[in-house]
């Protein structure tokens, strides 16, 4: 076999395994995203959460409840409110969800400093 057909076969052999590095390397990241999600969704609500992770789901709940505003904001400048309860989009000036009956409460437009 000549050098250069051994050194094309050796890069395509390098590019194939760069290739399963980085699958394994994304699906490592997915499943640490995933596993962090279901360790949140679990202790979000737990007061009695090691220190090592209280700051980081105290953030986490910070950064959900600034996006809640964002969402209100946004429904807001077209007119809009959601139902805190179905998630049924309203009228802004609604009192009561058409949708689930549930009494809509004030709008909630202050952020969360994080």
């Amino acid at each position: 076999m000549a050098w250069g057909a051994k050194k094309d076969t050796a890069s395509a052999e390098v590019k194939s395994i760069d290739l399963s590095l980085k699958q394994a390397e994304d699906m490592k990241s997915d499943m640490i995203c995933q596993l962090g999600e279901l360790f949140y969704d679990a202790n979000k609500d737990n007061e009695n959460i090691d220190e090592i992770y209280k700051e980081k789901v105290d953030t986490i709940k910070k950064l959900e409840y600034n996006c809640k505003v964002w969402n209100n904001r946004k429904l807001k400048t077209q007119g809009l409110r959601m139902c805190e309860n179905c998630g049924n989009t309203l009228p802004y000036d609604s009192s009561f969800c058409n949708k689930c009956g549930y009494k809509l409460k004030a709008v909630s437009e202050e952020l969360v400093i994080i």
